[in-house]
C-alpha cells in the first residue's frame, strides 16, 4: 500500500512525509500527530466518525477523527489524530479489559442500528451472517469441519442487540490506567457476545488460557455466544478461503478453534 498522495495531506490540513504505522495490516501512515489509513466502506467510516466527533464518555477514549472540507474523507482515505498508548491483552489484566469492554458499549448503547450493515459484503459481514443468520459454511474442508462442529453445539438465544464492537482484541489502547478503542467495526448483535469475540481471540491467539471463560461468564446464553464468536472468526477464514485469500497458517488456526471448542464443549 503506497502513501497517502499529497493532496490527501493537504485536504487534512497536514504536511510532512508519511511514516507507516506498525501494525494496522501495512495499511496505516502517520504524519506528526495525525494516522491516516484507506477507507473500505464510506458509509460505515462516516458513520463511525459522527459518532466519535460526538463522543462524551470519561471511562474510554476515542480517536479524534479530522474533516477533509466538509466530509470525513478524502480520495478514498481518512484521518485521525494519534491515540497515545499500547496495545492491551485482555488475558494481562482481565478485570481492566473487561471494564473498558462495559464502558464502550455503554456509551453507544443508545444508538440505533445502521443502515449500513445491510450493504456490508465483506469476509467479516459473511462471518457474522454465518454465526447469526444461518447462510451456508464454505471454505476448506478442515475449516467446514470445526464450524459444522460449532453450528451443532449451537442452540436458540433470545438477547436484546445493539450496536457492538466486533474487533475488540487487538484495538483497546492502554496509557497508564486509560484506555482507547481504535478501529472500530460495528455490528448489531448483544452485547457480551462483542466480550465473547475478545475471549474467543485471547484464546485462540494471545495464548489466554480457557479459564477467561469462566471469568468473563455473562448470563445463561454467555457459552452460545462464545461459539457464535468462534464461528464468526471461523466464517471470516473461511470466506477467504473460498476466495483464494486465507492466511497459510492452517495449523496453527485449526488447533486454536479445536482448543476453544474443546473448552466450550467441556463446559455445555
Amino acid at each position: 500500500m503506497t502513501a497517502p498522495p499529497p493532496g490527501v495531506l493537504a485536504a487534512f490540513g497536514v504536511s510532512g512525509s508519511p511514516h507507516r504505522l506498525v501494525g494496522g495490516m501495512g495499511r496505516t501512515w502517520v504524519v506528526g500527530d495525525v494516522v491516516l489509513k484507506p477507507i473500505d466502506h464510506h458509509p460505515e467510516h462516516a458513520w463511525v466518525c459522527e459518532v466519535y466527533d460526538g463522543w462524551s464518555s470519561d471511562a474510554v477514549a476515542v480517536p479524534r477523527p479530522l474533516r477533509a472540507g466538509d466530509g470525513w474523507s478524502a480520495d478514498g482515505w481518512g484521518a485521525h489524530v494519534l491515540v497515545p498508548g499500547k496495545t492491551a491483552l485482555a488475558g494481562d489484566d482481565r478485570d481492566w479489559f473487561r471494564g473498558v469492554h462495559d464502558a464502550f458499549h455503554e456509551a453507544v448503547a443508545g444508538l440505533p442500528r445502521p443502515d449500513f450493515l445491510d450493504a456490508r459484503h465483506d469476509a467479516w459481514s459473511y462471518g457474522d451472517r454465518l454465526a447469526w443468520e444461518g447462510v451456508a459454511p464454505m471454505g476448506e474442508p478442515r475449516t467446514i469441519s470445526l464450524i459444522r462442529r460449532a453450528l451443532d453445539l449451537m442452540a436458540p438465544v433470545d438477547l436484546a442487540s445493539q450496536v457492538v464492537h466486533g474487533d475488540l482484541a487487538g484495538n483497546v489502547l492502554r496509557d497508564g490506567g486509560r484506555a482507547a478503542v481504535i478501529d472500530w467495526p460495528p455490528y448489531w448483535r448483544p452485547r457480551a457476545w462483542a466480550l465473547a469475540v475478545v475471549a474467543t481471540d485471547a484464546i485462540c491467539w494471545e495464548g489466554a488460557d480457557p479459564s477467561l471463560l469462566d471469568e468473563w461468564s455473562d448470563g445463561p446464553d454467555w457459552l452460545q455466544l462464545v461459539l457464535r464468536a468462534a464461528v464468526f472468526r471461523m466464517g471470516t477464514r473461511a470466506f477467504n478461503e473460498a476466495h483464494g485469500l486465507a492466511a497459510v497458517d492452517e495449523d496453527e488456526f485449526v488447533a486454536g478453534k479445536a482448543l476453544l471448542l474443546d473448552a466450550v464443549e467441556a463446559r455445555l
